[in-house]
C-alpha cells in the first residue's frame, strides 16, 4: 500500500485511536486489492484468513442455501470494515462476499488483527462499537421483513437513502434493482409490484433514479421512525 492508502486506513473509525507502534504492527501484513465488478472475495464457509476494509467501491455479502438460492444480506461501501465477527472468532464465514462496482478492498490477516485486539484496548473498544452498530442494522433489517409488507419494505429504504424529513426527494439507487430485491427479501416480480404500489404515495422511477413526491405520505404508509 502507499502512503496515501496507509493514512486513509489510518484515519478509519476502528483503527485511528489505536496506539501507533500497535497500529504500524497491525499493517505491516496488510495489503490492498483493485479488484473488478463481479469478483468474489470469498465463499460462505471459507475460514477467515483476513479482515475487509473497502477504500473504494461496494461489496455485497451473500447467503446461500443448499438448493443454489442466493440473497443478499448487506452492502459495504466506502471506509466500512466488514466480516469482523468471523475473524475475531475464528469461524467460518457465514456468507460469501462479491464486489458489485469495480473495488479496492484492503486485506488485513486475521491473526494479526485478533494479535491487536489483545495489545491495544483502544482498538478493542472501537471493534466493540462497530460491531454494536452492525448488530442495530442488521436487528433493523429483521424487524422490517416481519413487520412490514414488501411495499412498506421498499419505501422505508427509499426513505432510508433519502432526507427523510423533507417533503420531496430525488435519489439514485446505489445497487441494480436485481440485487436491491434480494436485499429486500423479494424477488424481481414482487420488487415491481412494490414500486407500482408505491406509484399511488407520489414515487416514480426511470431506471435507477427514484423520485419522492410525497415523503409525508411515504413515511406514514410505511409506519416509519428515525432509529438508527
Amino acid at each position: 500500500m502507499n502512503d496515501a492508502d496507509l493514512e486513509r486506513l489510518r484515519t478509519n473509525s476502528l483503527f485511528s485511536t489505536m496506539s501507533q507502534a500497535v497500529r504500524e504492527s497491525l499493517f505491516e501484513g496488510a495489503f490492498e486489492l483493485d479488484m473488478p465488478a463481479g469478483s468474489t472475495l470469498f465463499k460462505q464457509g471459507e475460514d477467515p484468513r483476513f479482515l475487509y476494509v473497502v477504500q473504494v467501491g461496494r461489496v455485497a455479502l451473500l447467503g446461500h442455501s443448499d438448493d443454489k438460492v442466493e440473497t443478499v444480506v448487506e452492502f459495504f461501501d466506502k471506509d466500512d470494515v466488514f466480516i469482523m465477527p468471523a475473524v475475531m472468532l475464528e469461524l467460518p464465514y457465514l456468507m460469501s462476499a462479491r464486489t458489485v462496482e469495480d473495488s479496492s478492498i484492503v486485506m488485513i490477516p486475521s491473526h494479526r488483527f485478533r494479535e491487536a485486539i489483545d495489545r491495544d484496548h483502544a482498538l478493542a473498544l472501537a471493534a466493540v462499537r462497530e460491531l454494536s452498530a452492525h448488530w442495530r442494522l442488521l436487528t433493523r433489517q429483521v424487524k422490517d421483513l416481519k413487520l412490514r409488507t414488501a411495499p412498506q419494505r421498499l419505501g422505508a429504504y427509499l426513505l432510508n437513502i433519502a432526507d427523510a424529513a423533507a417533503d420531496e426527494a430525488t435519489v439514485e439507487l446505489p445497487e441494480q434493482r436485481g440485487l436491491l430485491a434480494r436485499r429486500l427479501g423479494m424477488t424481481p416480480e414482487n420488487l415491481s409490484r412494490a414500486f407500482a404500489r408505491l406509484r399511488e404515495l407520489g414515487v416514480s422511477s426511470k431506471g435507477r433514479t427514484i423520485s419522492l413526491h410525497d415523503i409525508p405520505a411515504l413515511r406514514e404508509f410505511c409506519v416509519y421512525d428515525d432509529l438508527i
